[in-house]
Order: C-alpha cells, then sequence, then structure tokens
C-alpha cells in the first residue's frame, strides 16, 4: 500500500516540478521578447572634406581607395611627384598598411594622382598651393611654442623625445627620421625639410599647415632633442 502511494506522489511531485519550469520557460521567453529592442534606422552624418578629387581618368579610383584612410585634401598637400613615385606611395600602403586596391588599378591611379599635382580642386586655391615667404634663419624660434607644434603635428611619428618611435613613426618605411642624431645637419637643411617635405618618405610639405614662425619655432624645439642627446 505504502509504495503504491510512495509512487503516485512521486508521480504528482514530477508533473509539478516540470509544470513549473514549464510556466518559468514560458516566462523568460515573454520577457526577452518584450526586452528585444525595436528595429530603428539611424542616420550618421559625417563631415565633408574641405576639397574633393578633381575630375580625371581614375578618379573613381582615388574615391574609393584612397578616402578609406584620409581625405582628398591630403593628397593635394603633397610635393609634385612623378609617376614612378605615386607607384611606391601607393604600393606601400597597399603592402604595409593594408589599402585593398586591386593591382591592375594601382597603374590608372599613379597616373592620376601625377596629373593631379599641380591643381587646386574645386577651382580654390588650398594652403599648400599659396605662395609663402620662407622661414628665416634671422627668425627666433620660441621652445613653448614649438613643443606645442611639435606634439600636434611631430609627435605621432618621431615619438615624445623625437627618437623616431612614435605609434606610426615606427610602422613607416623607411621609419620616421631619429630627432636626436641630427647634429650634423644645418639650420637651412631642417628648415627646408620641414618646409618642403622629404621625398621617397612619409615626410610631408608642412608649409600649407604651418606659418614660417611655426617652422622656426619648432625647429628650435628639435634642435633640443640632438643637443640633449650630445651632452649624455
Amino acid at each position: 500500500m505504502f509504495p503504491q502511494r510512495a509512487n503516485l506522489f512521486m508521480t504528482r511531485a514530477s508533473s509539478f516540478l516540470f509544470l513549473i519550469i514549464g510556466i518559468l520557460l514560458t516566462s523568460l521567453g515573454s520577457l526577452s521578447v518584450a526586452e528585444e529592442p525595436t528595429n530603428t534606422t539611424r542616420s550618421i552624418f559625417l563631415p565633408t572634406d574641405p576639397f574633393s578629387f578633381q575630375s580625371g581618368k581614375g578618379r573613381e579610383v582615388a574615391i574609393t581607395y584612397c578616402v578609406i584612410c584620409h581625405s582628398a585634401d591630403y593628397i593635394y598637400m603633397q610635393p609634385p611627384h612623378s609617376q614612378i613615385k605615386w607607384t611606391e606611395i601607393i604600393k606601400k600602403m597597399k603592402l604595409t598598411f593594408g589599402c585593398p586596391i586591386p593591382e591592375e588599378s594601382v597603374n590608372l591611379l599613379s597616373e592620376y594622382l601625377t596629373h593631379q599635382n599641380e591643381l587646386a580642386p574645386l577651382g580654390s586655391t588650398p594652403l599648400h598651393f599659396q605662395k609663402e615667404s620662407s622661414p628665416s634663419l634671422n627668425e627666433e624660434g620660441h621652445l613653448d611654442k614649438g613643443k606645442s607644434v611639435y606634439t600636434t603635428h611631430c609627435l605621432n611619428c618621431h615619438g615624445r623625445m623625437g627618437k623616431g618611435d612614435g605609434p606610426i613613426g615606427k610602422m613607416l618605411i623607411p621609419p620616421a627620421a631619429n630627432l636626436t642624431i641630427l647634429g650634423e645637419k644645418s639650420d637651412q637643411e631642417l628648415l627646408t625639410t620641414i618646409q618642403d617635405g622629404r621625398p621617397g618618405t612619409a615626410m610631408p610639405s608642412w608649409k600649407g599647415d604651418l606659418s614660417p614662425q611655426d617652422i622656426q619655432n619648432v625647429l628650435s624645439y628639435v634642435r633640443k632633442f640632438s643637443q640633449e642627446s650630445s651632452k649624455k
């Protein structure tokens, strides 16, 4: 008699347990559906580049692949390059930085960029096309102002202490220059490099972004690296 009652009790307990589990699962399912976010369309507005690529054969390639990493204006900031040089730059972007440009489009893009060398986009005159006076060696650089210019424009490549080990500089080919070993370089050489860039490297021309006094200031600050290094 007792075994039968025990079996009946176990059967009812099991049924009750399954009922509770079923209710809990149903409640959780309803809760997850209720908390599921509704599908809404969001709009994101990105800032418009100040300049765009001008018309020409290869413009679509430039728009498709160059602006993945930088604006069109950056291209027009570069000093004039030959097609061979542009090809080298494009291949570096492709092999070093992973630009997905197809190999068959490299020559078309390099030819297009060569024709853009002397063009001001959208009929306007970007800063780097404006005639500016060269920095004068008679101007005295201001260290504090030079440090500010360096921190804003140079630190990512040349590093905090000027050793060429900035987060971007150490990935470049060739790597960014070590500014602690410039003792033999004349001030005029350095001014020219800052103003006009350095062919064959990622060092751009800064004459369109920095005033002559800014360039003189940052030169004074850069000189500090080699002077401090020579004292050690």
